[in-house]
């Protein structure tokens, strides 16, 4: 049985200690800590493998939706608070579900089996991610990867190409290209990474995507062949 690792966030001593308690009930989940601060967590976020996150909305410092917002790869969230109004805001930005304090226990489980729902049909927490966060403007924009087509690089920024709009990325593409799915894109260009599964012709100079062309640079266009077809 794989144990989802799981954190809490909940400045109320109270509420974090009944949280708490519920959660050592449940035999697939392994606690791995708590904090009263969300900043007291960005450490432990990085560092660690998190599967699921019990965030508090009001927060001392910054609140739980805008902490999320700044995590690049946050984990499945579950939000605890006492307002209701946030919830439109909280499933926006991708928040798996949304208790209302004070809620009861066999609330909290359908929340926990939720996540592990939602986790593409019982695969482990360390596949390929089917969506990434990326963060426009102040804003951070849930993404489908299937969606995304391309990526050209601006210098410190990139433009996102999906299949309904352009976004403009405050990120530049090496590190996008490391948060999306191992295989799944390619670089073509010194400025440019591709969607395999969206490429639709190979000419000497370009990579056609829907009406797309893009550049394809001589010192990638043999590994890029390498990679299509085992050349």
């Amino acid at each position: 049985m794989y144990l989802y690792r799981t954190l809490i966030i909940e400045d109320d001593t109270v509420e974090k200690q009944l949280l708490q308690h519920h959660l050592s009930q449940l035999p697939n989940l392994s606690m791995i800590g708590s904090f009263d601060n969300p900043l007291s967590a960005v450490s432990l976020l990085h560092q660690e493998q998190v599967d699921i996150l019990f965030l508090d909305v009001n927060l001392p410092g910054i609140d739980g939706l805008s902490f999320l917002s700044t995590l690049q790869r946050p984990p499945r969230v579950i939000l605890t608070t006492a307002d209701p109004a946030h919830a439109l805001k909280a499933f926006e930005i991708g928040v798996v579900d949304y208790l209302v304090k004070p809620y009861t226990f066999e609330r909290l489980l359908r929340a926990v089996s939720r996540v592990i729902g939602a986790n593409d049909s019982g695969s482990s927490p360390d596949a390929a991610p089917t969506y990434i966060f990326l963060k426009t403007g102040r804003e951070s924009v849930r993404v489908a990867v299937e969606d995304i087509l391309y990526i050209e690089a601006f210098g410190a920024i990139s433009k996102v190409y999906t299949k309904t709009s352009v976004l403009v990325v405050s990120e530049l593409l090496a590190n996008l290209h490391q948060q999306l799915p191992a295989g799944a894109f390619i670089r073509v260009h010194k400025s440019y990474i591709v969607s395999q599964q969206s490429i639709t012709r190979i000419g000497s100079r370009h990579v056609s995507i829907q009406q797309h062309q893009i550049p394809l640079g001589a010192t990638y266009r043999e590994q890029v062949e390498k990679t299509l077809w085992g050349k």
